[in-house]
């Protein structure tokens, strides 16, 4: 037994969770689980019991708190004797973003959570079926997707729409002003760049092409909205991307807005149900649109 030890018991009672405590701690939390262990083992006593994956304090642990509260309070007592520039422990939020809607989510709404001294926000990315993994045994605090909410895997999170991006059908401005005026008939038997069918996108647009009886000709797919729109800069094929990627865009000369893609492209904020983190509130209000 030593002090990490006793401190990290203290830490996972009073915050109730190890995914908590271990954010709180800046430790992994199989290590934090393991830490635990070994002060039960050297107690030969449970300190908690254990179900549905959630910790509370056992009789053990209620006498083992009494100490630990005792102890921290103490070593409180000790810092005010000697007061000093030391920094508050740092809170970590944990966002996983999906590969096929990085892009096309706003990368400037994250600098909102980055401005935050007290939040170490760190953002990856990943398939979306890894990282709804990560969140359900939580190792992610927030999941951004574009795909939508499934009713079977959806149970014990709360599922936020942030955004809803307008999707516009992009070409060479050569190109567009021959299929102009036919839209969007004149697409059909068009070299089109696709996106992949890991992307919800491609949903959404398979099902325009076909209320329009519309088949392209896809010469590429990818999910990267910037490697579309570069494809169609270079002639490679018409595209369908963001309408932001196209404003933002510095070679706008060369390209333009042949129509909009009707449709329910939605970007969604998943997060688990239980108990939320005030992190995780503050952030979903800076990530969603006003409206949504």
């Amino acid at each position: 037994m030593n002090f990490n030890h006793l401190h990290y018991f203290h830490v996972i009672a009073t915050e109730g969770t190890l995914s908590r405590a271990a954010k709180r701690l800046g430790l992994s939390q199989p290590t934090l689980s393991a830490q635990l262990r070994n002060l039960e083992e050297y107690f030969g006593r449970k300190l908690f019991d254990r179900s549905s994956g959630s910790l509370r304090l056992n009789a053990n642990g209620r006498k083992a708190i009494e100490v630990t509260h005792e102890m921290f309070r103490l070593g409180e007592r000790l810092e005010s004797l000697f007061p000093g520039e030391r920094r508050s422990p740092v809170t970590r939020l944990e966002i996983g973003i999906a590969t096929s809607v990085v892009r096309s989510f706003a990368v400037e709404r994250f600098i909102g959570l980055f401005r935050n001294k007290d939040v170490l926000t760190r953002v990856r990315q990943g398939d979306h079926e890894y990282l709804h993994h990560e969140l359900l045994t939580s190792g992610l605090d927030l999941f951004i997707t574009d795909t939508p909410p499934d009713k079977r895997v959806t149970r014990g999170t709360i599922h936020r729409r942030l955004s809803s991006p307008d999707f516009a059908i992009i070409a060479p401005v050569r190109a567009a002003r021959k299929l102009a005026a036919g839209m969007p008939e004149s697409l059909h038997g068009q070299p089109f760049v696709h996106y992949s069918s890991h992307s919800a996108a491609r949903f959404e647009i398979d099902q325009y092409f076909r209320k329009h009886r519309i088949e392209p000709d896809v010469v590429a797919e990818a999910d990267d909205v910037y490697l579309i729109r570069d494809a169609v800069l270079e002639g490679i094929g018409f595209g369908v991307v963001p309408s932001s990627i196209l404003r933002e865009t510095v070679d706008r000369h060369k390209i333009t807005a042949m129509g909009r893609v009707e449709g329910t492209f939605e970007i969604h904020a998943v997060y688990n149900r239980k108990d939320p983190t005030k992190e995780v509130l503050a952030a979903l209000d800076l990530l969603a649109d006003p409206e949504s």
